[in-house]
């Protein structure tokens, strides 16, 4: 957990979450509006990311803004991170790709292997598209893809990004979404992945950047960011 500090923690909280593999970060009040929307996110909708991952994606998307382009997320869930994203991204169109309820009820009698890898993880958990778009309503700019990614993605084929946010927990999944925004991001564009700590995701991203000159850094609680090079 992050929280505003007044003032350093003592040294024995300090060894107490260090031991038990946690970290205390005192941030300034410079910070508070950050935490402010992580916290009324948390209320409004399940968000699976710890704080510093939330924080993480607010910082980097704050950054990215300043290079122009779209952004987009591939793996919307209830929406938590889109809304974070939609906190700090201004005026920036956000492309969110997720397939909601489509494999559900009434879903095709002859699936595709994507489809079928799709359902047989996630299940009945997925989020509804109305409730999305209507949590995001507020914000300008946000373009809703429902339907099995990359499938969704020739809408925006011909944008260009400036932040990208993946967490589709699935190898494959990952492969193609690097595959499709990978040549679509702009010089210094931020792509930020979830599930790096899932040896098969990590192997997805060390593959595919082990010939491309992009800085790819891990962060320690289960993200990786990725800044292009162009």
């Amino acid at each position: 957990m992050i929280r505003t500090w007044r003032g350093l923690p003592g040294r024995m909280l300090r060894t107490i979450v260090a031991t038990r593999g946690a970290v205390v970060a005192p941030l300034g009040a410079g910070w508070e509006s950050d935490l402010t929307a992580i916290r009324e996110t948390r209320r409004r909708v399940p968000m699976l990311l710890s704080d510093a991952a939330a924080l993480q994606i607010l910082i980097a998307v704050r950054a990215a803004r300043r290079r122009g382009g779209a952004m987009a997320e591939a793996g919307v869930f209830r929406g938590g991170s889109a809304r974070l994203i939609c906190h700090a991204k201004g005026d920036a169109p956000l492309h969110l790709f997720d397939v909601f309820e489509t494999l559900q009820a009434g879903a095709t009698q002859d699936p595709s292997a994507g489809e079928t890898l799709v359902r047989e993880h996630f299940g009945a958990v997925h989020g509804a598209r109305a409730r999305v778009e209507a949590l995001l309503a507020p914000y300008p700019g946000v373009h809703v893809h429902a339907g099995v990614f990359p499938d969704t993605a020739a809408a925006v084929a011909s944008e260009r990004f400036g932040f990208v946010h993946l967490d589709l927990d699935l190898p494959g999944a990952t492969r193609a979404a690097l595959a499709f925004f990978h040549p679509r991001l702009l010089p210094g564009a931020i792509l930020i992945g979830d599930d790096y700590e899932d040896r098969q995701v990590r192997e997805v991203f060390g593959a595919f950047f082990a010939d491309r000159p992009d800085a790819v850094i891990e962060l320690p609680w289960g993200q990786v960011m990725v800044v292009s090079q162009g």
